[in-house]
């Protein structure tokens, strides 16, 4: 086992010699598959995420080197940690956490905060993530407002929501969370133009993926107040530069893509991965290709 962030030479050295990676972390790029010289047989995800900040999905299709995920495998934890970052945005309870440590309990009044019941939640991207956000809200009494091009609005009535378009949820919701993939077509989806028409009252989450957000712009937008914060998992470097400007800025919680994080998620998907190695090994087909590889 390698952790890629903690050895990032062992990394380098050892990806190109086996004939098959479960990778979490582990960037995979042309010159690991290139340098295997066919060797390397498949890179399995752990989790749903398979971009080019992971692998290089080119390379691997040129090579025919099998690429898998584990679809679903974190899309309760995901959801869970969505309510738990909009209830402390809304809510204060970070802010407040640090006055009471620092012995002004009187400061609570400050922190008057607001109800998720009643507001409205933007969901963009409906997939597996999505889905399990959308059924919680009903949960917490929220009006749901979904856009993704990809899904019939009958799925979306089902769930008890109406499908907008992207500038209408922008320009509506009292909260907006992020549950898509990162490629060409969503990178900095999010930009000057949406946070232009959200309510300097709303929240932005984005919990999907670094660079569907312009960094920049939110640094902006928030500098000037006008929204109330944002809950920030991941970025589009990680980690960021200890300069970077997100950091600085208040109501901005910031963790380190612990999205999918949980005992649960992880045992999941690691054994997942695990048996689509042995599958493929073993001259089988795996159960959720991605990209496919020799047979």
């Amino acid at each position: 086992m390698v952790d890629p962030w903690a050895e990032p030479d062992r990394w380098e050295k050892e990806a190109p010699q086996v004939a098959a990676v479960i990778s979490r972390k582990g960037r995979i790029t042309r010159k690991h598959i290139e340098d295997s010289r066919g060797r390397l047989k498949i890179v399995a995800r752990t989790g749903v995420g398979v971009d080019v900040s992971r692998i290089d999905v080119d390379a691997a299709r040129e090579h025919k080197v099998w690429v898998t995920n584990m679809p679903g495998v974190n899309a309760a934890a995901v959801a869970e940690l969505v309510f738990g970052q909009m209830i402390a945005l809304a809510r204060h309870t970070h802010l407040a956490n640090t006055e009471v440590k620092a012995h002004r309990w009187a400061a609570g009044p400050r922190f008057q905060g607001s109800e998720l019941a009643g507001k409205t939640l933007g969901i963009v991207g409906m997939g597996n993530i999505g889905t399990r956000v959308a059924l919680r809200a009903r949960a917490f009494e929220m009006q749901l407002l979904i856009c993704d091009p990809y899904i019939p609005a009958s799925h979306v009535t089902a769930l008890g929501g109406r499908w907008v378009g992207l500038g209408e949820l922008f320009a509506q919701s009292d909260f907006v969370t992020l549950h898509l993939p990162f490629n060409k077509e969503t990178r900095h989806m999010v930009s000057t133009k949406q946070f232009a028409l959200m309510k300097k009252s709303a929240f932005l989450l984005n919990l999907a993926r670094g660079g569907v957000v312009d960094e920049q712009a939110l640094v902006e937008c928030r500098r000037e107040k006008r929204v109330a914060g944002a809950a920030i998992d991941v970025m589009e470097t990680e980690p960021p530069g200890k300069d970077h400007p997100l950091l600085a800025l208040d109501n901005v919680l910031m963790t380190p893509h612990l999205g999918g994080s949980t005992r649960e998620s992880q045992e999941n998907g690691e054994w997942g991965a695990a048996q689509e190695v042995v599958r493929v090994l073993q001259g089988e087909a795996p159960q959720n290709p991605v990209i496919e590889g020799k047979r």
